[in-house]
């Protein structure tokens, strides 16, 4: 009876199966024959077992490749389940004897575990014939697995949710979305990463719950445009349907590209905006109408930039303003609700991919933590913007053109107030020095328009455009912005991009050289007056009096004195103070409470200096380099502590998805000081390694008599000036304190600006 019961799951699973994120199975079609290797890299104590069915008469295969019965206490194919040297691997076997044989592959303690756990797959079920039938949807997924395929698996204690793997993660999903696909096609093409099965690039079909290699090409470059387009022709000509959508999957970087291809052919590659573009172009030129959708599984791709390239080949498109968290948009919501209810066209189609990814950061607890943000485009009003946007350009560069400070100031002013993404990168301060800086489109045109009425038409016709032109989307930022979240748009000093797009971008970017000109030679410093409150002069703290009309913004520094000369900074508040219109004056209280010193701990015993940045009152940010790379660390308040909840990594400039710290992974904190109040110095700690990622988190040390605050702030020009407001256990009111500002205010220390 045991036996029975074991064949009747693995001859017909009905729910979620999961192997390809705890095995790395490569399957790969050459010719007339099929090679099987299996590579145990995931540090699970389990073990890999084998089911082989052979016209419904279950085997499994031993340690020596033998097909042996399956009984009640079937040998395993491979002992637990770890890092092992090699791959273990099946000599090619011809098509012809593959044809009525199905494989499954496993991952647990036992059998009994691995059907309790659902921890296994159908991973081969025959030879799939080409073309198949016509259908309403043909869904091509791109999968460049790059380093977030690369990311080990860990699963949380708690909520016992996987996290890593989140190609194969996503893959799992799609198995689960697939049940029941009659109407749908789903193709996917792997590859661009290093570990085993990603190395070359497959292209497989999901198909009512079994992943169906097709063939493989090889070692072959993802991040190439030659390479999307022949997925793009050779999905059309094999699986025909009346509406087709293409899902590019990996890193986004807006304009700067797609994709991140890590594999020997690959080299670290990124396809550059125009590559993307000439992909677009050569798919369009090849098949008899356009694509109605192009979604972006990517981070910061919902960019004007992006739509003025995916026009070419796409009716709609949907993507992220912001960074994706390394989950990315649920897949399993996607295909059960395009199967159970076909999309009329690529806006409805975006729709549920928005509110499924939505509901997904909801589900996996990555909404709160993280600035989310998605959109639906209509790409049909692309040329009506371009139009509009080359009118408002070369009247923006007429005006930047006159120097005049009046209009130097209200553009630094727009440009400070709108958001930037990534929303994680530090500050607003925004230099304009920067290959690529991505502002929020529509908060800027809405800030900047009122203050140039000469080109305030323009920018009432581009929002216009906009609210039409994104049918659909979602911006968690409105403690931020409330009107921002839709699209962004890069006034960086990069240029190369600007070939692929139309004449208006150039426009814009020389306009803002004037600009940039202008701050540069700009040699004003705001002076500030110390004083109390009430307008005496104070003996210990001290309150900053600024002119807000001087002020474009302020930042808060919170640590302790190292010695009489260096302030050690802890504590960072960037958002202090930004321009905003006043009309009495406005008091900026600092806390004394958080002129601590702040510590990251992967242990108790084990912590190190770090500097942190207040992104809101739930969540701090830390600049560290993440194994010799560059990235932020987030912690989140969580009751006592403040423990680690992300990580969002940058390599070679590219920003990587809102991941999660794993095991052995090297964080190196960076802390600031501020020498004689006058310099920033930045310094790296010692290297922490992570033993256990659940148990990282801040330690706080508060002592009073070491605590200090000061502040750097800037005008147009964004030269800081500092000023240090406390020191020497002078920044925290005590019971009946008789200074003014603690009297009124509850603060000892602060700014004041004057309007």
């Amino acid at each position: 009876m045991k036996i029975k019961i074991f064949i009747l799951l693995f001859l017909f699973p009905i729910k979620l199966l999961a192997v390809y994120d705890l095995l790395s199975i490569d399957i790969t079609p050459v010719n007339d024959k099929v090679k099987f290797c299996f590579y145990s890299d995931y540090p699970l104590n389990a073990d890999t077992y084998l089911v082989v069915d052979i016209n419904k008469q279950l085997f499994v295969i031993d340690q020596n490749k033998q097909l042996k019965p399956f009984n009640n206490t079937p040998p395993i194919f491979s002992n637990k389940a770890k890092f092992l040297d090699k791959p273990i691997c099946f000599d090619p076997i011809s098509k012809a004897a593959l044809k009525d044989i199905a494989v499954y592959a496993g991952v647990g303690s036992s059998i009994d575990d691995i059907v309790k756990k659902s921890q296994y797959a159908k991973i081969f079920n025959g030879l799939m014939q080409l073309p198949q039938p016509q259908k309403k949807w043909t869904v091509m997924v791109y999968m460049i697995g790059s380093d977030l395929e690369l990311r080990r698996l860990r699963v949380d204690k708690k909520t016992g949710d996987k996290k890593g793997r989140w190609a194969s993660q996503d893959i799992l999903e799609m198995l689960a979305g697939s049940q029941n696909t009659d109407n749908v096609n789903l193709v996917v093409s792997t590859g661009g990463s290093i570990r085993e099965g990603w190395k070359t690039v497959k292209r497989s079909v999901v198909q009512k719950g079994e992943y169906n290699v097709v063939e493989d090409l090889g070692v072959q470059n993802m991040a190439t445009a030659k390479s999307i387009s022949d997925f793009v022709v050779w999905s059309h000509s094999n699986f025909p349907a009346e509406n087709y959508a293409l899902i590019l999957w990996d890193h986004g970087v807006g304009s700067q590209g797609y994709g991140y291809d890590i594999s020997k052919a690959g080299s670290d590659k990124v396809m550059s905006l125009a590559e993307l573009h000439t992909a677009y172009k050569d798919i369009r030129s090849k098949i008899a109408k356009q694509l109605e959708i192009v979604v972006y599984d990517a981070c910061l791709m919902a960019s004007i930039e992006v739509a003025e390239v995916t026009a070419a080949v796409a009716k709609t498109m949907s993507g992220s303003a912001d960074l994706e968290p390394g989950h990315g948009i649920d897949y399993a919501h996607l295909m059960n609700n395009i199967t159970a209810s076909p999309p009329a066209d690529g806006v409805n189609f975006g729709k549920i991919v928005k509110t499924g990814y939505i509901e997904h950061t909801k589900n996996k607890n990555t909404f709160d933590k993280n600035r989310i943000t998605y959109s639906v485009f209509d790409l049909s009003h692309v040329n009506s913007f371009s139009d509009t946007f080359k009118n408002f350009a070369l009247e923006f560069k007429a005006i930047l053109k006159q120097q005049s400070f009046l209009n130097y100031q209200n553009l630094s002013r727009g440009i400070i107030r709108a958001p930037g993404y990534p929303l994680k990168q530090a500050g607003r301060l925004r230099s304009l020095d920067n290959n690529y800086i991505r502002i929020d489109l529509y908060s800027v045109l809405k800030t900047i328009g009122p203050d140039f009425p000469k080109f305030k038409q323009y920018t009432d016709q581009l929002l216009g455009i906009i609210d039409n032109m994104v049918v659909d989307y979602e911006g968690n930022i409105a403690k931020i912005d409330s009107n921002a979240g839709r699209v962004s748009l890069d006034i960086g000093s990069e240029k190369s991009y600007l070939a692929s797009l139309p004449e208006a971008y150039t426009l814009l970017k020389e306009g803002l050289e004037f600009y940039n000109q202008r701050r540069k030679t700009d040699k004003f410093t705001p002076d500030g007056t110390l004083v109390c409150p009430q307008g005496i002069v104070c003996a210990f703290a001290q309150w900053l009096e600024l002119s807000a009309s001087d002020i474009l913004g302020i930042e808060a520094y919170f640590g302790q004195m190292l010695n009489q000369n260096i302030m050690d900074i802890y504590r960072i508040d960037k958002s202090f103070y930004t321009y905003k219109p006043l009309t009495t004056d406005l008091e900026l209280s600092a806390d004394g409470s958080k002129a601590c010193q702040y510590q990251i701990c992967v242990n108790e015993a084990n912590c190190e200096n770090i500097t942190v940045t207040e992104a809101d009152e739930n969540q701090m940010l830390a600049d560290i380099k993440l194994n010799d790379s560059p990235a932020i660390l987030s912690f989140c308040n969580s009751g006592t502590t403040w423990s680690s909840c992300g990580v969002v990594p940058q390599i070679q400039g590219i920003w990587g998805r809102d991941d999660v710290l794993s095991v052995e992974d090297r964080i190196t904190p960076i802390t600031l000081h501020l020498n004689n109040n006058t310099q920033l110095e930045q310094k790296q700690a010692n290297t922490v390694v992570v033993t256990d990622p659940e148990q990282v988190f801040l330690k706080q040390t508060c002592d009073t008599l070491k605590g200090a605050i000061s502040v750097a702030y800037y005008s147009n020009n964004q030269q800081s000036k500092f000023e240090k407001l406390c020191d020497s256990g002078d920044c925290v009111c005590k019971p009946g304190e008789e200074d003014p500002g603690c009297k009124r205010l509850g603060f000892k220390a602060g700014v004041i600006l004057k309007n």
